[in-house]
């Protein structure tokens, strides 16, 4: 950490604050591919941060207002299980989204089914599967603060997770109390009787029932197998006490949950699964918009799917039928088709989706053709880099504004620049913004020069040097820092006392005060001595009984003199310590 730019400031004051910035998303990854995919998905219009470790991800989570955190299992030293159960115990309304491979989701397995895990991504995925994710992700988070926002202030944030199912118990055994009361009201006259066995039993019923629906809900019996999974005991509980708030809950957290199945296996691409989950989702009583958006996205999904078969079916035939006069047409009308799919891919700047279009076309398209839609696919990346190089150069130039020239990690004006300079190491905007950097930098070294911390002086000068950026500011910098240590190094160097030959000694004036008080004690000073032995800069460092002797002990030893200390030949200043005592004879 470095200094402040305040006058009087200390290195604490410039600790970055992320408390002020709202962060919507954060993506923990090593994987660059996967990282851009996901930002192509979310746009700008949603903010994205990208750390490389698990440690940073708490910080953020504890400065920040993290609503989604993608987690991809490669770049975890740990159990992904242990470390997502563990963010989740500590912030448990994130929206969690795991990536990673098939072992990966296996060992997730239960975070998912628990719903702790809101959705697992195959990686490598395509951008439009990733934009489907980030959608899905972003609805849940926003249902979320909805919900909370439309809640009475006076009533608390439902609970979530294992805490969702204590609430439950905790419900059963408040319902249990009030049914209790409520026939111990209604006797009247008889008030001061028992409640009736058929009440108790009742209760008792009830309470059972409840903990078996919180039991069935937390092993994910959603609503198999019959006669022992969560729904049918909710509804039950709803059939005979339709304002059971518990039972209405748990309820609710069931289709939530029959809601994301469906989903996942929508995103997966698993369309029969993802039917036979919306149908259950429907028989369970689930009505409204996101059933019909479920449903209109896996008639699409279908028809995407037998769309591709039937182009793969073509190109067979294609291949395999005699060159007839039909099948050429075929031939002809399916390298047209996919050439076309090809430009639209391209249009949404899906390369590896373009480039795998045009290589099915190979061979039954004609070579023109085949060359143009190349051409355009050149095109459109370089664009492309083009864009993204702007938009790296856009981000510097902003945080050089914002004044955040090395934090926080990865969205800094100093990592943009370094990006650019790696990737485009011609663009002809780079010196601008070297220039910028580095005399900002070179700034704040001067400052913390001048506030003599000099240990952050050297870091920004450092900084300096890590861009490659040399300037005369920077170079006078570098020398009054040079000299700074140098002083440092001396004053804090102590020569021994005894090494040292005193010529003169003047003995202090004993404080009439104390002699009067009989009062005796010491003064720890510390001093330089110069090349020609005189005593220089006395500063007391400690005393024995404070405010009594440290004036005497100074004036005294600033007149003593010492046989100068030689090195090389040439007489060389030196720092030593000495105790001064005072005594009574």
């Amino acid at each position: 950490m470095l200094a402040s730019d305040e006058d009087g400031g200390t290195l604490e004051a410039l600790k970055f604050s992320l408390a002020s910035d709202i962060v919507e998303l954060l993506v923990l990854t090593t994987d660059g591919d996967f990282l851009q995919t996901l930002r192509d998905a979310v746009g700008g219009a949603r903010r994205l941060w990208h750390v490389l470790s698990a440690d940073k991800v708490s910080d953020l989570l504890v400065a920040g207002e993290v609503g989604i955190v993608v987690l991809d299992a490669q770049a975890l030293h740990e159990a992904a299980s242990v470390f997502v159960g563990q963010i989740k115990r500590q912030f448990p309304d994130l929206v969690v989204v795991a990536a990673g491979h098939r072992d990966d989701e296996t060992s997730l397995a239960g975070l998912i089914s628990a719903g702790l895990v809101y959705r697992f991504i195959h990686k490598p995925m395509s951008p439009a599967r990733a934009k489907l994710f980030a959608e899905a992700a972003i609805r849940k988070y926003e249902d979320q603060r909805r919900r909370a926002a439309e809640a009475p202030r006076r009533k608390p944030a439902p609970p979530s997770g294992r805490n969702r199912l204590a609430g439950v118990a905790i419900g059963a055994l408040a319902l249990a109390a009030v049914v209790a009361w409520m026939v111990h009201r209604s006797g009247g006259e008889e008030a001061t009787a028992p409640p009736t066995a058929e009440a108790a039993k009742a209760a008792s019923t009830d309470s059972s029932q409840l903990a078996r629906a919180a039991a069935a809900l937390a092993a994910n019996r959603l609503t198999e197998p019959p006669g022992d999974n969560a729904l049918e005991f909710y509804l039950g509980l709803l059939a005979r006490n339709p304002a059971d708030s518990s039972a209405r809950a748990g309820l609710a957290e069931v289709h939530e949950r029959l809601l994301a199945r469906a989903e996942n296996a929508l995103l997966e691409e698993r369309l029969d699964e993802a039917a036979a989950a919306i149908e259950t989702a429907r028989k369970s009583g689930i009505e409204g918009g996101r059933i019909a958006f479920l449903t209109a996205q896996l008639a699409k999904s279908r028809e995407r799917t037998k769309t591709a078969q039937a182009q793969i079916q073509q190109q067979s035939r294609a291949r395999t039928e005699p060159q007839s006069t039909a099948a050429l047409d075929a031939k002809r009308a399916l390298a047209l088709r996919l050439l076309e799919e090809a430009r639209s891919a391209i249009d949404r700047r899906e390369f590896a989706h373009a480039a795998a279009l045009i290589d099915s076309a190979n061979g039954i398209a004609v070579p023109a053709n085949i060359e143009s839609v190349q051409g355009l696919l050149a095109a459109a990346r370089k664009q492309a880099d083009v864009d993204a190089w702007g938009q790296l150069l856009k981000n510097a130039n902003e945080r050089l504004l914002q004044d955040r020239l090395i934090e926080p990690a990865n969205d800094n004006a100093k990592y943009f620049y370094l990006t650019l300079k790696q990737l485009d190491p011609g663009n002809a905007a780079l010196s601008s913004v070297l220039q910028d950097l580095g005399t900002r930098l070179a700034g704040k070294a001067r400052r913390a020069l001048i506030l003599g911390q000099v240990d952050a002086a050297k870091s920004w000068l450092d900084e300096a040097g890590a861009i490659g950026f040399t300037s005369a500011e920077v170079s006078s910098a570098q020398h009054d820092l040079d000299a700074a240590l140098a002083k440092q190094n001396f004053m804090t160097n102590l020569v021994p006392a005894n090494q040292l030959t005193l010529l003169k000694s003047v003995q202090p004036v004993y404080p009439s005060k104390a002699e009067a008080k009989k009062m005796q004690g010491w003064v720890d000073v510390e001093f330089t001595v110069l090349e020609t032995g005189k005593v220089k800069d006395v500063a007391v460092r400690a005393a024995s009984i404070p405010g009594v002797f440290e004036d005497a002990a100074v004036k005294a030893v600033s007149q003593w003199r010492y046989q100068p200390i030689l090195r090389d030949a040439r007489p060389v200043p030196v720092r030593t310590q000495i105790r001064v005592r005072f005594t009574l004879s």
